[in-house]
């Protein structure tokens, strides 16, 4: 009975201390990465920043998809492919806005 009552007693102390520590930690970290709106699986390559985008109000913690940026990070080769990159970029100006500079800056490492 006394053993139960003393890893009760752990639990409760562990629960009352530990737990309100981890609540800073997890606000720290993006809600929701920045990505493709059509992105149904989880990204494979994601990058983390302490960065200000324009459209935010200060430095905070970003989380960056590169794969769904790597088309624009890649020098086109032909005429089919630059066009191909101008489209995408187009599409990219229109979902992230004054955004979308300071991301590929980010992810070609330039910030």
């Amino acid at each position: 009975m006394k053993l139960r009552l003393g890893k009760l007693l752990a639990v409760v102390v562990i629960a009352t201390i530990v737990i309100p520590l981890t609540g800073p930690v997890q606000a720290a970290v993006p809600q929701q990465c920045i990505q493709h709106k059509n992105r149904v699986k989880a990204c494979p390559h994601q990058l983390y920043r302490a960065d200000k985008l324009p459209s935010q109000p200060k430095t905070q913690l970003l989380c960056i998809c590169v794969t769904d940026f790597q088309p624009l990070l890649q020098q086109p080769t032909n005429e089919q492919q630059k066009i191909e990159q101008n489209m995408t970029r187009r599409q990219y100006q229109v979902e992230y806005g004054d955004d979308l500079p300071v991301i590929l800056a980010i992810l070609q490492r330039q910030r």
